[in-house]
């Protein structure tokens, strides 16, 4: 008589519920966070003067800063699939509160703010893609939206404390507010992905079972009485097993995709996120009685041995994300060295501008509102840019959604590129502030486009990877990019025109230089139909 367990599957809740709740402690964290870092150049004038220290030297200390939060970015991952995001963001937060200490700037500042800022920076943007699958695109726009925010209320709020009571203010501002983060950072709970109920045996006494089963069968006994009877277990065995292996891969492969995954093609979203998978894995089990009991337990032998070795690969969660035969791929690596040239010339004028404006004769507390400029209008820029990137466009080329955000992108930057290389042209504070909008608005494009670009070009089986490499790709230009145009500030007595030249050159030719995406993939697709002539 056939023994039929009663299973149920707990599907986990997403696109709503506390998810809601994680996305408002992933804004705030965006808000605090990145609001720290770029209303920075406020207080560059302040440390030259009271260090008496020069542009190259002082603008380290922001490079720094910028620079290892996104190069633990792979770090931090690691971390977040290993404790979980909440565990990890309170961590580094809790590193972030010891970098109030100014006298050695460059290892509180740059180093330990800048490792506890990584922290919290990429957990913050794991767990809402873990939360939300439909809505993703939106909840994602909505917390990267935090760092527009920031920048538009950190700059004025950091320039008045500093009016009050002198640069040590704005560090008591940045204290009471990475406090704050450790209690958005208890927002990210772990979400349960899902859980078998087996209401008469575990795991572990099934396989007990199936090993019974060999036995009996190298012993050359009758087991045709025991098949019925093992089938609903065996059953219950290979559910169980499979809803872990669909949790693994679930669990690494999108959490960086910051686009819908309805957007995706059908088969990685199957195959990377549906537990309907669940069903068509186990279809096979329907036949089984017709098997004998020797193909069933190799059947359910290599089963476990698959999802011993999926167990085993979340122990080298780093050297997934460092999947270096990606630098052998000549659309990645251009696509590398656009967004490290991107980096470079995206972090300096944020830095330099209110020092520029100042020597233009404007007061602290208006320089500080260009920096509120750029993060009004950097907020506009994310959600336009997520809206227009998913939908068709009104042209004769626009039915390309893949082809239409390219396009958005490249041209993004290299009209950013070209305001800035004329900002010494700007002779007005007006004329900054403008520039501060486009500015804002056009590098957007560089932040909430990134990761969705990386799935067009290279898939999103490799998005995990690509990200991790570009991160350290973007960490290693933020270092550079403040040194050297701090530098040049320094040999051009302390004007910045050259300065801005050479950001708004980099821009430029981080954007142009992605126009050879398209001649590379025409040639990748002959070399492939080449290949697969041959082997026809």
């Amino acid at each position: 008589m056939t023994h039929v367990r009663d299973m149920s599957i707990w599907v986990p809740r997403v696109d709503g519920g506390w998810g809601w709740i994680v996305v408002l402690g992933s804004f705030l964290i965006h808000v605090f966070a990145d609001g720290i870092v770029y209303s920075f150049g406020i207080l560059l004038n302040i440390f030259m003067t009271e260090f008496n220290s020069d542009n190259a030297e002082t603008s380290l200390i922001v490079g720094l800063l910028a620079g290892i939060t996104l190069s633990v970015g792979p770090i931090a991952s690691a971390f977040a699939n290993r404790f979980g995001c909440r565990l990890t963001t309170i961590v580094g937060c809790l590193a972030s509160l010891r970098a109030t200490s100014v006298k050695y700037l460059w290892v509180s500042v740059g180093c330990v703010m800048g490792c506890g800022a990584g922290f919290m920076y990429c957990p913050a943007i794991i767990i809402v893609t873990v939360y939300f699958e439909k809505k993703r695109a939106m909840a994602t726009g909505i917390a990267v939206c935090g760092a527009g925010v920031g920048t538009l209320v950190f700059a004025p709020l950091a320039a008045k404390a500093i009016t009050i009571w002198g640069w040590h203010g704005a560090f008591y501002l940045y204290t009471v507010v990475l406090i704050l983060c450790a209690l958005c950072g208890s927002t990210f709970r772990p979400l349960p992905f899902v859980k078998v109920e087996d209401q008469d045996k575990s795991i572990e006494e099934k396989k007990g079972e199936l090993k019974a089963v060999k036995a009996d069968v190298n012993a050359g006994g009758d087991v045709s009485h025991k098949v019925d009877w093992f089938l609903s277990g065996l059953r219950s065995l290979s559910l169980c097993l499979t809803s872990v292996r669909v949790l693994l891969s679930w669990s690494l492969l999108d959490v960086f995709y910051t686009g819908s995954v309805t957007s995706l093609p059908r088969k990685n979203h199957e195959k990377f996120r549906s537990l309907t998978m669940l069903k068509e894995d186990n279809t096979a089990l329907d036949g089984v009685a017709d098997k004998n009991a020797n193909g069933y337990v190799s059947q359910e032998r290599n089963r476990m041995r698959e999802i011993f070795r999926s167990l085993a690969g979340t122990f080298f969660v780093v050297v997934d994300i460092l999947d270096l035969t990606l630098l052998a791929d000549p659309i990645f690596m251009l696509f590398a060295i656009s967004n490290f040239l991107t980096s470079i010339g995206f972090n300096a004028p944020l830095m330099f501008i209110p020092a520029h404006a100042e020597n233009m004769g404007v007061t602290p507390a208006n320089a500080a509102y260009l920096l509120s400029a750029f993060g009004a209008f950097n907020t506009i820029g994310r959600v336009l840019f997520g809206i227009v990137s998913d939908r068709k466009l009104p042209t004769k080329f626009g039915k390309d959604v893949k082809r239409n955000r390219l396009w958005i992108y490249i041209v993004s930057l290299c009209i950013c590129g070209m305001v800035t290389c004329f900002v010494f042209v700007y002779k007005s504070y007006m004329n900054l502030l403008v520039y501060a909008a486009i500015f804002g608005l056009t590098i957007s494009s560089y932040v909430c486009l990134t990761s969705v670009l990386l799935v067009d070009l290279l898939g999103l089986d490799k998005l995990t990877s690509a990200f991790g490499i570009l991160l350290l790709f973007q960490g290693l230009a933020t270092f550079i990019g403040p040194y050297v145009s701090g530098k040049l500030a320094d040999i051009m007595d302390k004007s910045y025109d050259l300065t801005f030249v050479f950001c708004g050159v980099c821009l430029l030719m981080s954007g142009a230089m992605l126009f050879a995406i398209y001649p590379l993939r025409k040639r990748q697709r002959q070399s492939e139909n080449v290949k697969k002539a041959d082997v026809l």
